[in-house]
């Protein structure tokens, strides 16, 4: 009954949550056209000759904890190019998975991007993945702000001074990448002074997420009422499940199977089951049975979960005004969707006749990692880096708006 009652509680905080995310973007005197609406066919194997291309991996040390990436090089030799033609140095590419995700999520992208001629950085983020899992008792707190320090870290040591950086983000891996590309991290550690802010020339997201959690709903327009009893559910939400750190053991010890997860993953992947795989949903299973995992997943969940995207647009408006933004979106995302407070606050930036640094694709029945469920999309990642972005490494950033070649 308590399980029963659990899953109850559960549900109506999302259906709570959902009429909650009334966030409307203010109104624009003009506006562009309306973002397309791009319909591809998923394919098992659809990275152009991926296994040519195996990725490089390591660990390397941040703060003290042992964390993995991976690293692959452009695909084009350098004996590609005519010998009086220089080609232009095209900026380096760091990707940012989401929540309970690893590198292994890019498995498609990262091949995409190579082909291209980029050179990607796959990082597994504190606490997840292949990564190391520490937590309170080693002085380590979760956070949006933490998982920027380590992107902007990585980049200090494995990433030249003179180029360009560009992140790529899914769900809360788009916060984190606000954080790193703006410096807002660095805030609160005393002389730090950020890599990336300075390189940046671009962001990527597939699908932004609101925070490290949910709980930045709240800082949405809703009424009083809404506000207290949304409140009231996360602290009964914290107590039963989230702080009970035994209930959490048990959960991920016996609970959380492999046939679970791929039940789950198959209702995510709804338009290509075929891509759930064991080896995804071993990417998935393994780290949540590493030691420190129970932490981890509970400082995340009950953490402060740090700005949301539209307050680092506010506080940071002349930089994300200028920096080239592409954003591909799932329309059939029940995690983030773009009908919820932060995919209407994009429309609304991309519709925004007065700014052309914000492109935005809507890839039809695709969910929320759409970047794998669906491929084909990674191509529109591609042309944006292309025609936005490294075509102008050595100049300001590009006010010019993306186009897709595909039909309306």
């Amino acid at each position: 009954m308590l399980l029963l009652w659990i899953i109850w509680m559960l549900l109506f905080a999302i259906f709570l949550i959902d009429s909650a995310s009334g966030f409307t973007a203010p109104k624009l005197k003009k506006t562009r056209n309306q973002y397309r609406v791009v319909e591809l066919s998923a394919s098992p194997t659809a990275a152009p000759n991926a296994s040519k291309f195996a990725s490089d991996s390591h660990f390397w040390n941040f703060n003290g904890n042992r964390c993995y990436y991976e690293i692959l090089e452009p695909a084009a030799p350098a004996d590609a190019f005519p010998l009086l033609a220089k080609p232009k140095k095209k900026p380096e590419i760091i990707l940012i998975h989401g929540f309970g995700c690893s590198s292994f999520l890019w498995r498609e992208t990262k091949t995409y991007l190579s082909t291209a001629g980029y050179k990607v950085h796959a990082l597994d983020l504190l606490g997840q993945g292949k990564s190391e899992k520490p937590g309170r008792e080693q002085g380590i707190e979760y956070s949006i702000s933490l998982w920027a320090e380590m992107v902007d870290s990585y980049a200090e040591k494995y990433i030249p001074s003179n180029s360009g950086v560009v992140l790529i983000g899914n769900s809360l891996g788009s916060c984190v990448a606000l954080s790193a590309a703006t410096g807002d991290f660095a805030q609160t550690l005393e002389g730090k002074t950020p890599f990336i802010s300075d390189k940046i020339q671009g962001i990527g997201m597939y699908n932004c997420g609101v925070g490290m959690n949910v709980k930045n709903v709240l800082k949405e327009p809703m009424t009083s009422v809404q506000r207290s009893l949304i409140s009231f559910l996360f602290a009964i939400l914290d107590f039963l499940i989230f702080n009970n750190l035994p209930l959490l053991n048990f959960l991920l010890s016996n609970v959380v199977t492999k046939d679970l997860l791929k039940d789950v993953l198959m209702g995510l992947y709804q338009s290509a089951p075929d891509r759930v795989t064991d080896d995804l949903v071993e990417s998935f299973y393994l780290p949540a049975q590493d030691e420190g995992s129970v932490g981890a997943l509970n400082q995340i969940y009950t953490n402060d979960p740090g700005k949301t995207p539209m307050q680092f647009h506010v506080e940071y408006k002349e930089k994300l005004n200028m920096l080239p933004i592409h954003l591909i979106w799932g329309d059939q995302d029940t995690v983030t969707p773009i009908d919820g407070g932060v995919g209407k606050f994009y429309v609304g930036l991309f519709e925004d006749a007065d700014r052309n640094n914000i492109s935005l694709e809507m890839i039809k029945n695709a969910g929320h990692v759409p970047f794998d469920e669906i491929p084909e999309c990674n191509d529109s990642m591609v042309q944006w880096l292309n025609e936005n972005v490294a075509t102008r490494s050595n100049q300001s950033p590009s006010k010019q708006a993306f186009q897709w070649p595909f039909g309306q």
